[in-house]
This record gives structure tokens, sequence and C-alpha cells, in this order.
């Protein structure tokens, strides 16, 4: 049988053209040199790819040389570099084109030479990557380890051109310019995959940097070789040499300097929950028994000893109340016994749980640099008819004073309901411009909070107000412009960088942590920042027991998935026992 030229067998297309005209998996053979990927991982993709000599291709840019062969039983002898004739069908296999049925693999004298293709991001075109599907490729520009979620499950990264990704709305406002940029970041990016298929490689590929660190986001790679694959609904590339990662932006090994006489932290601790409390009730939705309890509590005391706040608001904390076994009072039993000179005591609502769901947030204050002002207020449905409670979890507000400046304070943590799943019922749906699904819901709920503070739930008269938490929304969102138009200011924005970001989504970078102070705080404000020690961390390193065992350390690295945001407030620069106003 003569052999088919694998442009042929590519096509134009997303799909072969020998299928459609024959209805069937035509039988064809090929001759072509194998590319990749290296022969001890032939068994992991359980195939190899080819591509057709330099003088055999066609003048279409359009149409790959490249061509998967799925043949699991190979021998493993094949190296990149050697001509093959194969004989085999010509079949689909979830949008990857590829030889299946291989019925002869021999080996051809070699005879001329295979060049990669040389890539250049970004593409014109998101769908340029079919042209050279099952391709060598290269790239010689610089590349960033931009996302990196799935390392220890799948053995594989995401890297950008030129800079991290951002989320679109982090910056850009909602519609068309978030669109246009969210295109833009899909055309600049693409997996780094290990030419395997296995769950949870071993060893993780990638995570160790040849200077003895543990890859983060922002590390970069100068240059790639490798085979373009496409599985899983994305194109990916499956190095030819193992990459070399270059350190990007060192590790912040203590948190930002913020000033002031009053250190605040909002901190979304990852689904903190302990069963029961006495050593039942798992797997939660954290933890999955108490080992990783054990570990995940460790990691998550050891960030709060550095960041030593006065006033620290939590995020998804287990929603079992404040009592004795709740999740929440054995974090502060355990930051207590590691803190004796810093007394910490926990808001109590008069309640058992805020709200219906499994998670909730809390607050605690260090008992002898703040005084309470009045019980605690619960922002819900009861407290405001257009919050959501069933799905955005009730916030909770307190007023303090302080004991060294004599100042009121009031502070409220929130936590509203996420992207990551529909709001169909309530007539609530991703309308496609950026801000992902329930926006109306979270916006509804952004309005509700500027009016219930405005109401003084708290009794705290006339003092001034920082808002706290995971909003689930980007800074150029519609919840975040309700706040700012209700005259509460973007701290981060305006003391740290307006591209801060405490939580990454896709390998795209983004802030959904947020610190708001009312006009009245704003001249208060000594600094704001954000630790950076989960976000860019890999998940290997957090306290999940199906991870690397070597990996674990009790540390503040990777000790949730979201970074905690720091405030300082109340400077005293005099000494005088009086807060001394700045101008913001």
């Amino acid at each position: 049988m003569p052999a088919t030229p694998i442009h042929a067998i590519q096509g134009a297309g997303r799909t072969s053209p020998l299928l459609s005209r024959s209805g069937t998996d035509p039988e064809v053979v090929v001759e072509a040199i194998v590319v990749g990927p290296a022969s001890d991982t032939l068994e992991g993709l359980g195939g190899f790819f080819l591509q057709a000599e330099d003088a055999e291709a066609d003048d279409d840019p359009r149409t790959s040389e490249g061509l998967f062969v799925f043949a699991p039983a190979v021998e493993t002898g094949i190296r990149p570099g050697d001509r093959v004739r194969v004989r085999g069908r010509v079949a689909e296999f979830f949008g990857l084109t590829e030889l299946t049925g291989v019925s002869e693999v021999i080996p051809c004298p070699g005879r001329g030479r295979a060049s990669p293709a040389s890539i250049d991001l970004p593409l014109d075109e998101e769908s340029d990557w079919e042209r050279w599907e099952g391709m060598g490729v290269e790239f010689d520009q610089p590349l960033v380890v931009t996302g990196q979620r799935d390392i220890v499950r799948f053995g594989q990264i995401t890297l950008s051109a030129g800079s991290r990704l951002e989320q679109p709305t982090q910056r850009e406002d909602p519609g068309e310019a978030a669109v246009t940029l969210a295109a833009r970041n899909r055309r600049r990016s693409f997996l780094l995959d290990d030419g395997r298929h296995t769950v949870r490689p071993e060893p993780t590929p990638y995570l160790d940097r040849e200077d003895g660190g543990t890859l983060r986001l922002g590390d970069t790679l100068d240059r790639l070789e490798g085979v373009l694959g496409f599985s899983f609904g994305r194109y990916r590339v499956h190095p030819i040499r193992p990459p070399r990662f270059a350190p990007g932006p060192p590790r912040p090994l203590e948190p930002p300097a913020v000033g002031g006489s009053l250190r605040v932290i909002g901190w979304n601790v990852g689904n903190y929950m302990n069963g029961d409390g006495r050593g039942g009730g798992f797997p939660t939705r954290g933890p999955a028994d108490p080992d990783e309890l054990e570990r995940q509590q460790a990691k998550l005391v050891e960030t709060l000893i550095a960041l030593d706040p006065d006033l620290g608001a939590l995020i998804e904390v287990e929603n079992d109340g404040t009592g004795p076994d709740s999740a929440i009072a054995r974090l502060l039993d355990e930051l207590n016994a590691r803190t004796p000179g810093r007394p910490y005591r926990l808001v109590e609502p008069d309640r058992p749980r805020l709200g219906v769901h499994p998670i909730a947030v809390g607050m605690f204050y260090r008992r002898d640099t703040l005084i309470p002002i009045g019980p605690p207020a619960i922002l819900d449905a009861t407290a405001h008819p257009a919050f959501d409670d069933r799905r955005n979890r009730p916030g909770l507000a307190q007023s303090f004073r302080t004991l060294e400046t004599d100042e009121p304070l009031t502070v409220v943590v929130n936590h509203f309901k996420s992207k990551g799943s529909d709001c169909d019922a309530v007539d609530d749906p991703d309308l496609g411009d950026g801000q992902g699904e329930c926006n109306r819901t979270r916006t509804r709920a952004a309005r509700a909070l500027a009016e219930w503070l405005a109401d003084d739930p708290t009794g705290g008269g006339d003092a001034p107000i920082l808002i706290l938490g995971d909003l689930n929304a980007y800074p150029a969102e519609d919840p975040l412009r309700i706040l700012g138009s209700a005259g509460y200011s973007d701290l981060i924005s305006g003391f740290a960088d307006p591209g801060g970001y405490s939580f990454v989504f896709r390998g795209q970078a983004g802030r959904l942590d947020h610190a708001l102070a009312s006009a009245e705080l704003l001249p208060f404000v000594s600094g704001v920042g954000i630790w950076h020690v989960n976000a860019d961390e890999a998940p290997a390193l957090d306290y999940r027991m199906d991870n690397p065992p070597e990996r674990f350390s009790a540390d503040p690295f990777r000790a949730s998935d979201h970074d905690p945001v720091l405030v300082g407030l109340f400077p005293d620069t005099d000494g005088d026992g009086r807060a001394d106003p700045g101008e913001h």
C-alpha cells in the first residue's frame, strides 16, 4: 500500500477529511519521522507522534504535518528521530486525529529532517493550534508559569507568553473589554503536560527547580521543545527535553509591613472544618480525616502567628457555631496555646449557626487591644430582604474601641456567592460579560451590605467601617462598583497594587478577597498588603495526605488557596496616644 501524506490525513479542518469521505475508519500507511515523546513515556501516552519530513510537507499552512499513533503495544525501542512505516486506521479520538488499530510499525532508512514548528504567542486565532496538531513544536520566547492547579493530579502546568495571565475583570470593564482580554489570554497560553496520562504521576513533574526551590507561579522558561497533542478539550505540549525553570519573584518569607497601631487581616482559610469536633464527622469538604485536619490546622496556625493580627476576619470555617467543639474555637485554642502573650477571643453571635451553608465567616480579636461595643450583628435575609442567604453566606459585623488610641471601628466580614455554580433558579445566569455566574446575586448582596451598614446594625454610632472578605467578584465587577458608589474605597488598589491578586483560577490571577474602607476610616489607614504565601504555591505543599509525603511542612506556604489581606490602622506617629490621620 502506498504511503498517504500526513497533511492529507489531517486536512485543513478539525477532523480528518478521510473520515468524511469513507464514513468508516480508513486504513492507511504513513511513513514519517518519530518526533516524540521519548521512549520512556510511550507507555504513558499509549503511543507516539509522527511528523512528515520537511521535503514532504505541503504549502498549505492550515494542514498539520504531524499525527499521533495510538499503539500501546509498540516496542519501546522507537525513539525521536527514527523514520518508521506505520499501518493503521484513521480515527478521531475526542478531537485528536490519530492512527489506531495499528497492525505494523517498521523501521525505515532515514532520508531527511522533520523540523519543529516555531510558535510565537499570542496566536492570531485560538484555532491556529490545529495547524500544528501532532507536530514537533518549539518556543523561543520567554514563558511564565501562570497556573499549576493540576500539577499533582495530572502532571501539567499552564504557561503563558511574556507575563502571567490576569483575570479579565481584575482591571477591564465587564463586557467587550473583558471578553477581548479573555480571548487574548487563551491565545497566549497553553498546557505543558508530562508525556503521560497517568493520574498522580510520581515523582510530581516540574515541581523541583534546578536551584533547589519549588516551582512557583511567576517562574520562567526561556525555551521549550515538545510535541503538540490534544486531549480533554485542550491543546497541550509534551516536552521532548526536560524544561529548565528559572525562579521568578522570590517567595515572601515575611508578611508585608502595613504600619499602624492595629493590624487587621481578612483571610479565606480554605474549608477549615473539624468534623464533629470530637474526632468524628469525617470526611468534610476540607480535611478528609483527623490526620488531614491536624496538618491543615498546623499550617493555618503558623500563618496566623506570622501575621500577628489584632483582629482576624476568617472565611470558609465550618458553620458549627462558636462552642468549644466548633472549628473556629479549636483553631483559636491552638493559636492561644502558641501565643500566650496575645490573648485572642472569638466574636460570638447569639445563634448556633450562620445560615444554612456548611461553611461560614468568623471573627476573633485580641482582648488587650480591642474592646467590643455591643453585640455582633448578622447580615442575612432577615436583616435585609435583598440579601439572598441561601446563596450568599451571611455576613458578620462587630464594633470595637481600640485601647491604644481610643478609636471606634466597625468591621464586617463577608463571603458572597461563588461563580462555581449557577443561579438559574433565580434568573441570574452567566451573561457572558466576564463576571461569571450569579453576578446579580452578588451585586444585590453588595447593595444590601451597604444599606445595612448605613443603618448602624452594631450600634457603633459614627464608628468608621472596614469591609473585609471574599466577595467572589474581581475589582472591576458590579459588586465592587456598588460598594464604591456607596462611599467605600478599595484599599488594595489605593495602597498596594491595582493588579494585586489573592487567588488564581484557571491560570489567571485576580483578587476575590477585598478590604474596603468608609470615608471616615480612610485617613487612618497606614498601609495595606497581600501576603503571597498561597496562591503562587504548588498544591503539592498543602495539607492533603495524597500529596507526596515529603512535601508537607507545618509552615505558612499553601496553607490555603487564598492569600491573606493585611490592613494597618490608626497610626500614632507622634506617640501621644491618639491616631494621626494621613492624606489619602
